[in-house]
């Protein structure tokens, strides 16, 4: 089976999807670092959140099946900033998010490229086996960033 993986842009219709893959991706690392999880300021959150991304995120589909979601935008320094890449967790581990963060390393090679996560994640190994480097901490996350590559 030849594996076929795309994006496609979010609409209002994902909204409860997209909920549902931020809250199993995240639910686990906001109890460690706030203590708990408050499902209606977390739905709350979100709203505000997707409000403001809608316009530059994304849906991931494997072989057409919603299996994801993905954000990101150019911000006004001119880098460009990789807010998530949430996949369902039947596809982890799978090297689909490795694909999806290779596309957009391509696409914007001409620019510095941002990314944080939270300290408890081990993808931060992905990210530095990728050229992204340190480049500060929050409380609960680490920055960091993959210069833009000179040709």
């Amino acid at each position: 089976m030849t594996e076929y993986i795309k994006l496609r842009k979010y609409t209002n219709n994902d909204y409860m999807f997209v909920y549902e893959i931020k809250k199993n991706a995240y639910k686990k690392y906001v109890e460690e670092c706030w203590g708990s999880w408050v499902e209606k300021d977390q739905q709350k959150y979100f709203e505000n959140f997707i409000n403001q991304v809608k316009e530059n995120a994304y849906i991931i589909q494997y072989d057409n099946k919603d299996i994801g979601f993905y954000n990101g935008e150019i911000l006004k320094n001119g880098n460009y900033e990789i807010g998530n890449i949430c996949i369902i967790s039947e596809y982890q581990n799978k090297g689909i998010g490795t694909k999806i963060l290779k596309g957009i390393l391509e696409k914007y090679s001409n620019t510095n490229i941002e990314i944080q996560y939270f300290k408890q994640n081990p993808v931060g190994i992905l990210y530095e086996r990728l050229g992204f480097e340190k480049s500060g901490e929050t409380n609960f996350h680490y920055q960091m960033v993959k210069y833009k590559t000179i040709k």
